[in-house]
């Protein structure tokens, strides 16, 4: 990873590719620039067509305009010719262009890109796009992915759902237990063998860990955000949670698991039974579902920024971020128990369920508090408080057309988690007492 000095001097500069060591193309406007000319050399070094085949033109690419971590096109291709399952209608994925959201997920690109690789390799336990091309540059951080595109919408594909809008999702629960199965076979691949013997020389131990920078005004920060749900807008979070006590309480637990972050992460990945290969961002939106002609629910998975070796733990609390506040609990159950018995009948490893609950607690530190902390609460002063006390519930149109049904869903989730009998502060203690009890032994 280079430092924030470097990145600004190269990360508008095209370089070749890792892998492929083609210079390749790291924006929509850039990919219209290199045109059929890159493609072809693209694809042929991919195998995604034959030597003797062309990328004739680009006849469509549409920026998607939705904001996110990526620039998205939607790309449309003629070939020179026809070959057995050639799509012409492709999506295209880059970093995003503006210069500190890209460093922040500089770290993302090279896993999704080397997963959805080796598709073209290995026979792997979850469905994903095909892919087409992908190629990362270390030294500059830019990235290109060429997959197929999930036609989203048309029978028999769902549409394309958004995290933190559970409530359009037809049988939530169904959609959360085919990932949880998902992530469990790529787990289980991984942990047998069925990935290739050098994996790790591509996915490293511990590479994908979910981290974060310590946030340098978390208390002032959490205070802001212990005033929003007590003060300027409680009717939008579960009732218990906005009592002053808890919420004392609470903001406690938060400032002692942000300061001891570093040691509950060296935690989750000491012990290699609760590591493994895992998508680190599974939620609804990164995946696409349909039913199978038995009318069975099936899911692939998409989004694989930051894919690698990281904590199960991490891995499942990191897609269960925006269920329904009301069913989360429920749902976080649910998503535990079907990893552990999928992994137990795909690799034969059963794991302790009192265990990995209390790994699913620590890890929400570094999976959502942080990311709240240091991002969500800044989207508070979207509206003035007059206004967010006006709104009845998180499904004032307001908050639903912005997009901020999605931030009060994941801080009400994370009051949800405190409401439980055993809490992610009560978890991240005993992680601190463990991991400082070999030092005061020695001592």
């Amino acid at each position: 990873m280079p430092s924030r000095q470097e990145f600004d001097r190269l990360h508008q500069t095209t370089a070749p590719g890792d892998h492929y060591g083609i210079e390749f193309p790291f924006s929509v406007a850039t990919l219209s620039e290199f045109g059929p000319d890159f493609l072809t050399r693209a694809f042929r070094a991919s195998g995604a067509i034959a030597a003797d085949n062309a990328v004739t033109a680009i006849t469509r690419l549409d920026p998607i305009e939705v904001p996110g971590a990526s620039e998205r096109a939607l790309l449309g291709l003629a070939y020179l010719r026809s070959e057995p399952g050639l799509h012409t209608e492709l999506f295209a994925k880059f970093p995003v262009a503006d210069a500190d959201h890209k460093f922040g997920l500089a770290r993302m690109g090279d896993g999704e890109v080397a997963m959805q690789r080796l598709s073209r390799s290995v026979d792997l336990p979850v469905t994903v796009p095909k892919y087409y091309f992908g190629d990362h540059c270390a030294r500059t951080t830019n990235y290109i992915l060429i997959t197929e595109r999930i036609p989203y919408g048309t029978p028999p594909v769902e549409p394309a759902w958004k995290k933190g809008y559970d409530h359009q999702l037809p049988d939530a629960d169904a959609h959360y237990r085919v990932l949880a199965q998902a992530m469990a076979r790529l787990v289980a691949a991984h942990r047998t063998g069925a990935l290739g013997a050098d994996i790790a020389a591509v996915f490293p131990p511990g590479g994908a860990a979910r981290d974060f920078h310590p946030i340098p005004d978390a208390e002032a920060r959490v205070d802001r955000l212990v005033d929003f749900i007590g003060r300027v807008a409680p009717q939008l979070f579960v009732a218990e949670a906005c009592d002053p006590a808890f919420l004392a309480a609470w903001r406690a637990d938060l400032l002692f698991g942000l300061a001891h972050k570093d040691a509950v992460i060296a935690w989750l990945h000491a012990d290699p039974d609760y590591t493994g290969l895992c998508h680190p961002n599974l939620n609804v939106d990164n995946a696409w579902f349909w039913r199978d002609a038995d009318g069975a629910l099936q899911a692939g998975l998409l989004d694989w920024g930051g894919a690698g070796q990281m904590s199960i733990a991490q891995a499942l609390s990191g897609m269960m971020m925006m269920p329904q506040p009301e069913a989360y609990r429920r749902q976080v159950d649910l998503v535990l128990e079907t990893f552990i018995a999928e992994l137990a009948d795909r690799s034969g490893k059963q794991l302790d369920p009192a265990e990995l609950r209390l790994r699913f607690k620590a890890s929400l530190y570094s999976t959502a508090i942080c990311t709240i902390v240091s991002i969500l609460v800044d989207y508070l002063g979207a509206f003035p408080e007059a206004e967010w006390a006006a709104m009845a519930d998180r499904f004032d149109p307001r908050l639903h057309d912005s997009g901020l049904i999605a931030a009060i869903v994941w801080i009400d989730n994370m009051l949800h988690e405190w409401l439980d009998e055993l809490t992610p502060g009560d978890a991240c203690r005993q992680v601190v007492a463990m991991a400082s009890a070999p030092a005061a032994l020695a001592g």
